[in-house]
């Protein structure tokens, strides 16, 4: 009976022994596969346990580590401090410590990003305060982010910041103190004659050109100076002038540095050489401009009227100075944008959208241009600025609003498929804080009897970002009545998506700087390729605007974007129902 008792608890021992054997390799098993990094830390920090990952990220062995302390191979500071984080343990109460987005440094000096746990829910035997300390890497996915935040911000030619970021740090210029922003001014930069290279060499060597001059203007910048290559060859240098120095010697010093470095290095392309000049606009900062809008405005007018003055040069802004590529004064451009309401000297011209899948709609945008007394025709870069700069534009856009509705119903009467389009109208920032035009759109399109379904509202990315309240509640209001909505200029990339959810727009167009060269630019490809595709999760039908030649049109079609819309499709064409 003894004897069967002995056995019996030896049997029962081993089956006991055997379940635990099998939990152990379990539990080891689950170590060494989790992706986390693993740590079981003793009392005095020493370390009594590494899994695979944490010895990857520690560049020791289990074995190794076992005669160290933790804080022998491991620094931890916080990402935005650089202050040092320590391994605090958790208390009776809580168990549980978590510290997110800190910088891991293993005694080798190689960093990683990482997210900690601590956790005091485990006993060993014969060790009292021992803590489970585990690691989530999540370096490749900051770097990720980091990149798309840099993308986002920056133009992929030149690396300068691009013109959604330029507009942001504008208006937080703005708003510094008086000492620190009249120390501030905008020097507007634009290469001469740089249509006559780019069409010369080809868009190569003008992307190549405009490389060069945004490094010869990064040369000159100082430490909280920033740089933007807003548009085509266009560049808008921001500069601090040292406290106690003559601001307007300084700012002539730079600008006539600039010139003369471009003028004494010519560019070289194809084993021959092409003299470079340029035009620089100068704006000092002050509280008179409201916003960036305001300060871009100023700068065009000045950049444009040093141009016409034969350009390698620079001018300091002044409201006396003629604007926008023409002889006309200011006072005889607003005369001219008066002159032009009252006597319909507008003209509406529309621009075909292709759809790229048979499936969707016929669409087309309105386009606004000005005919002069002598009968040609002022483009739209010539008078907006004007126009938005003295608060016109919203008599500009119920112009444009009234007679696109009564053109549209006019077509509508037609056996053309146009008749059947859905007609995008753009609509400026000041608009859209104008509640009033909200009851506005809605009586022309009642009394035109259009319906709401055949009109497209467009907003621009800025002007809805900067006036994001109102927009919102825009868009709602005429949605309910069936109007659908279009986000024109998206090129601020993968940060904006956060404000589309406050924004329920049915479009969006992916910005030209992206479309025109992405024959060319592996990077513009992926990025519209990027967009397109969040787009696509969100619900959202995309444009792609500047689509200049049927590689890029056939580009578009194969990621999957919905609609073209370029000189590749068509030129704007003169919004009559006769003519179409």
């Amino acid at each position: 009976r003894e004897l069967a008792t002995i056995l019996e608890m030896a049997l029962f021992k081993s089956v006991a022994d055997n379940r635990i054997r099998e939990k152990e390799l379990l539990f080891s098993a689950i170590l060494n596969s989790t992706t986390d990094a693993i740590l079981v830390i003793g009392a005095g920090n020493e370390i009594f346990f590494l899994n695979p990952e944490a010895e990857r990220i520690l560049e020791t062995t289990d074995q190794n580590a076992k005669t160290r302390t933790f804080d022998e191979l491991v620094t931890l500071s916080y990402m935005e401090s650089n202050e040092t984080v320590s391994l605090i343990r958790p208390d009776n109460e809580s168990k549980v410590f978590r510290v997110k987005n800190i910088r891991l440094t293993n005694r080798n000096k190689r960093s990683f990003i990482v997210d900690m746990t601590v956790n005091s829910e485990i006993s060993m035997p014969l060790q009292n305060d021992t803590i489970l300390v585990s690691f989530k890497d999540i370096s490749r996915l900051y770097e990720i982010t980091d990149t798309l935040k840099y993308q986002s911000s920056h133009d992929t030619l030149t690396g300068l910041l691009n013109r959604n970021e330029l507009a942001l740090r504008l208006n937080n210029t703005l708003q510094k103190s008086p000492e620190i922003l009249e120390t501030a001014s905008a020097l507007f930069i634009d290469i001469d004659h740089f249509r006559l290279i780019n069409d010369a060499c080809g868009a190569q060597a003008g992307d190549q050109l405009l490389k060069e001059t945004a490094e010869k203007i990064r040369s000159f910048m100082g430490s909280a100076d920033y740089a933007s290559r807003s548009g085509g060859d266009d560049f808008v240098l921001v500069h601090f002038s040292a406290r106690g120095t003559d601001p307007m010697e300084n700012l002539a010093t730079i600008a006539q540095g600039i010139i003369e470095r471009t003028r004494m290095q010519p560019f070289h392309w194809n084993e021959k050489t092409y003299p470079v000049t340029l035009s620089i606009g100068i704006v000092r900062l002050d509280r008179s401009f409201k916003n960036e809008h305001d300060i871009m405005v100023a700068g065009t007018q000045t950049v444009s009227h040093t141009h016409e003055s034969g350009g390698n040069r620079f001018e300091f802004y002044s409201l006396t100075k003629t604007p926008a590529s023409s002889s006309f004064s200011i006072s005889e451009w607003i005369s001219k944008i008066h002159n032009a309401l009252n006597t319909n000297s507008f003209k509406l011209y529309y621009q075909p959208i292709h759809a790229l899948d048979e499936s969707h709609a016929i669409k087309a945008e309105i386009l606004l241009r000005m005919i002069d007394s002598d009968g040609a025709i002022i483009q739209p870069s010539d008078f907006i600025p004007i126009a938005e700069r003295y608060n016109l534009m919203p008599a500009v856009d119920r112009w444009v609003i009234r007679n696109s509705l009564e053109a549209i119903a006019r077509i509508q009467t037609t056996s053309e498929p146009l008749a059947q389009a859905i007609f995008s109208i753009n609509l400026s920032g000041a608009s859209l804080a104008d509640e009033s035009i909200i009851g506005y759109i809605m009586d022309a399109a009642d009394y035109n009897g259009v319906d709401p379904a055949n009109i497209c509202i467009e907003v621009t990315e800025t002007s809805a970002i900067l006036n994001l309240t109102s927009a919102s509640r825009f868009i709602y209001i005429l949605k309910e009545r069936g109007f659908t909505f279009a986000l024109d200029d998206f090129g601020s990339g993968f940060s904006s998506f956060s404000y589309l959810k406050n924004l329920p727009v049915d479009y969006l167009k992916i910005d030209g700087c992206f479309i025109r060269n992405m024959d060319r630019d592996s990077v513009d490809y992926t990025m519209v390729e990027a967009i397109n595709s969040m787009c696509q999760v969100l619900g959202l039908k995309t444009i792609g605007e500047f689509a200049e030649n049927d590689t890029i049109i056939g580009m578009l079609r194969k990621i999957g974007v919905d609609y073209a819309q370029g000189y590749g499709i068509s030129k704007p064409l003169p919004l009559e129902a006769d003519k179409i």
